[in-house]
């Protein structure tokens, strides 16, 4: 077997324009964030970002590694005693009242849906017994994640000396919120209701997170907001009619309103990025194998099984790589394997199917093949 890169035959691609395109697309939209990235998650590609690793104060996105120890360590499942220190902590609040009963799952929706501190210290004090304790539960589990930008001093996010992260890591941290069963379906919505004090009635949750009301395919993750930190994000949509997810965050955008807007607009941007098109077509021949034993006879070469469709990032080439045997021999006949072929783009695979004849091909008969014998032996 011999193997070459597609480079003449290229009719083997419907999408020929993602792989030859020069073209000037709209840089990313302007943010007035002070740090952001935008992130494809399945290809690692970084679309768009500005000081991804400064180090800034992060506000309440602080909480989802609050979220992260805690489930960790309960599973979501538990009681905890709301402490009054919990209820003094202050600024954004889940209506928690000290000395309650209150189930861990519903201490984790205040925590990231109400954003609650009083959320956050009570599960502090539950899981680890106090606030620094829980704290270097915290910091350990960020050396495990390789976020080394971040540090905590509190479990809720107020600005503290020492409490900072990136916006790099902070994609991070959402990833893993995202990849959790029991977070990701509380991170998708802004608002929501846990149970009041003893059971008696519901509590409201309001959250901030206004990309979730203005964007339809995005659900989640985290907003945040301090004087230190400003207006701060980590977002996750996708978009299922291209196959594509992002992630983003932003810290220190001007106010709650630019911050969604803007998430959203860049969001918009990153998936313009991509289109979906056919890359693999197997009513295209993709090669015409020579026979051995008949001169000037080839075999046609198509790939196998169904059409294959695939997000591609537009601009970015795709490498097309085909396994082909210089000659074959014998009779040869429709749907044959002969070789393989592999579609990649930016190192990712996106296809490969095995290359068959997309034809019936006779080899030589006993005439000819003695012919041929004949002629090889003359000088």
């Amino acid at each position: 077997m011999t193997t070459s890169r597609l480079v003449a035959r290229l009719a083997l691609v419907l999408a020929l324009w993602y792989a030859t395109a020069v073209a000037a697309f709209a840089a990313p939209p302007a943010m007035h964030a002070r740090a952001y990235m935008l992130l494809n998650p399945d290809t690692g590609e970084i679309l768009a970002s500005r000081n991804p690793d400064m180090r800034l104060p992060m506000a309440s996105t602080t909480k989802m590694m609050t979220a992260l120890t805690v489930i960790t360590a309960t599973g979501g499942n538990g009681v905890a005693v709301v402490p009054a220190d919990a209820v003094a902590t202050g600024e954004s609040s889940a209506g928690l009242v000290a000395g309650e009963q209150i189930g861990v799952r519903d201490l984790l929706k205040g925590l990231l849906v109400g954003s609650g501190n009083d959320a956050a210290v009570t599960l502090a004090d539950h899981v680890a017994g106090s606030q620094p304790g829980f704290v270097r539960m915290m910091n350990a589990r960020a050396r495990r994640m390789g976020l080394t930008g971040t540090r905590f001093a509190n479990p809720h996010g107020l600005d503290a000396p020492g409490h900072h992260s990136t916006v790099r890591d902070l994609i991070r941290m959402a990833r893993a919120v995202m990849a959790d069963p029991v977070l990701r379906p509380m991170v998708a919505h802004r608002t929501g209701t846990i149970p009041g004090p003893g059971g008696v009635g519901t509590r409201l949750l309001e959250g901030e997170n206004d990309l979730l009301d203005i964007d339809r395919e995005a659900d989640g993750v985290k907003t945040g907001h301090t004087n230190g930190a400003g207006y701060a994000l980590a977002a996750h949509a996708r978009r299922p009619r291209l196959g594509v997810q992002l992630y983003a965050a932003v810290i220190g955008a001007p106010s709650r309103d630019v911050r969604a807007r803007e998430m959203r607009a860049l969001l918009d941007w990153g998936f313009a990025q991509y289109g979906t098109a056919v890359v693999l077509d197997p009513s295209r021949t993709v090669a015409d194998v020579p026979m051995a034993d008949r001169d000037g006879v080839t075999v046609p070469v198509r790939a196998g099984g169904p059409a294959v469709r695939r997000a591609l990032r537009i601009g970015a080439p795709l490498d097309v790589a085909i396994a082909l045997p210089g000659r074959v021999g014998g009779d040869v006949a429709r749907g044959e394997a002969l070789g393989t072929v592999t579609v990649r783009q930016n190192g990712r695979v996106l296809a490969t199917r095995p290359l068959v004849a997309a034809a019936d091909v006779a080899g030589a008969g006993v005439v000819e093949r003695v012919r041929s014998t004949l002629e090889s032996l003359l000088p």
